[in-house]
């Protein structure tokens, strides 16, 4: 097969994965009998496009028992798949912190950072309660970062023994971080919190100065030298 035959098979496959996808978004779950008839194509191509997506984390089935025969497959769309949808969050949190600031001012939109922090200071210390070693919380804390769409990871720091770095290689708030630099400075604030006493937390690198990740190094704190 050609290269241009190989691409082309490609973006054909693409054209109709998403298809699937926007017919399962408006109808919801749905066979490939009947996907198939409106897309206009046969059910087992049907068939390969859904089990792919599957491999992928995109779909799932149900099967239903429909008289006699072998039950039929109603596919139907995962979270993950939502990614391939508009999204206006990023753009929804700017123009509420742009609100918030016109109506309460820097003053009451430090307030409701803070508050903000507070809570999440609360539900980190909950996830980190049994994590006794300064790796097991930098581990813990990554995990958490994780969830929330960061893509963190934690190691220890190549060059300062007993330091870790902790390393989030996504921003999922970033549009909003670059609206209110307030995000930043109090996310700093609660990785501190959370490590607990006798740590120094530093940022290293900063996505919103230009680098390709945000990186904090989380060391025991040095002792100062006897003068």
């Amino acid at each position: 097969m050609s290269k241009s035959s190989s691409q082309n098979g490609s973006r054909g496959a693409g054209r109709s994965r998403a298809a699937i996808r926007t017919i399962l978004k408006n109808s919801g779950p749905a066979d490939a009998s009947t996907m198939a008839e409106e897309l206009g194509i046969a059910p087992m191509a049907v068939r390969q496009h859904l089990y792919a997506m599957q491999e992928e984390g995109l779909v799932s089935f149900e099967e239903k028992a429909e008289g006699r025969g072998r039950p039929t497959k109603y596919w139907a769309l995962t979270d993950a798949a939502n990614a391939y949808f508009p999204d206006a969050h990023g753009d929804l949190a700017v123009s509420l912190l742009t609100e918030m600031r016109e109506v309460f001012g820097e003053d009451g939109l430090e307030q409701l950072l803070a508050a903000r922090t507070e809570d999440q200071k609360k539900t980190y210390k909950k996830r980190l309660k049994g994590a006794e070693t300064l790796e097991a919380k930098v581990g813990a804390l990554a995990d958490i970062r994780s969830e929330e769409g960061y893509m963190a990871a934690s190691m220890p720091a190549p060059d300062e023994e007993g330091a870790y770095l902790l390393v989030e290689n996504h921003c999922p708030v970033c549009s909003a971080a670059a609206t209110c630099q307030g995000l930043c400075k109090y996310e700093l604030e609660l990785f501190q919190s959370v490590v607990g006493r006798g740590v120094d937390v530093t940022r290293e690198e900063h996505i919103l100065s230009g680098a390709r990740r945000c990186a904090y190094r989380i060391c025991p704190k040095r002792k100062k030298a006897a003068r």
